[in-house]
């Protein structure tokens, strides 16, 4: 197995509230799941970033620029207030990942993680 480093701008989302949202009422749940990637798909794209991975309600992306990571929260953030609006928690940090096998990790993953669970519903949140 090889693995390479880069340094990039890691984009990480989290639905607020999404386990209470499931457990009150499904279809919303589902709703809110199906526009959150729909507009992920597109946008991160359109700013020539990458979606990683999705893990249930959140997803990890990466950019080679950090100017068109932040222009891509900020689009995406938009996005989502239409109906049904998300309450979309976004965490962004410039650091070193590791590419391995088609995954990526290391600790700039993990701050970013980190630094989108301080944020609230329609933040970005960044380091």
């Amino acid at each position: 197995m090889s693995s390479t480093r880069q340094l990039a701008a890691i984009l990480f989302t989290d639905i607020a509230g999404y386990t209470a949202i499931m457990q009150s009422d499904e279809q919303l749940a589902v709703k809110l799941i199906k526009h959150h990637r729909q507009v992920l798909e597109k946008t991160v794209a359109e700013f020539e970033g990458d979606v990683i991975e999705y893990f249930g309600d959140g997803s990890l992306c990466i950019f080679t620029s950090i100017t068109q990571a932040m222009r891509c929260a900020l689009s995406i953030q938009q996005q989502l207030q239409a109906e049904p609006p998300v309450p979309l928690r976004i965490g962004l940090h410039i650091g070193e990942v590791i590419y391995e096998d088609g995954k990526i990790m290391g600790d700039g993953v993990n701050i970013a993680s980190r630094v989108q669970s301080l944020g609230r519903a329609g933040s970005i949140t960044f380091s």
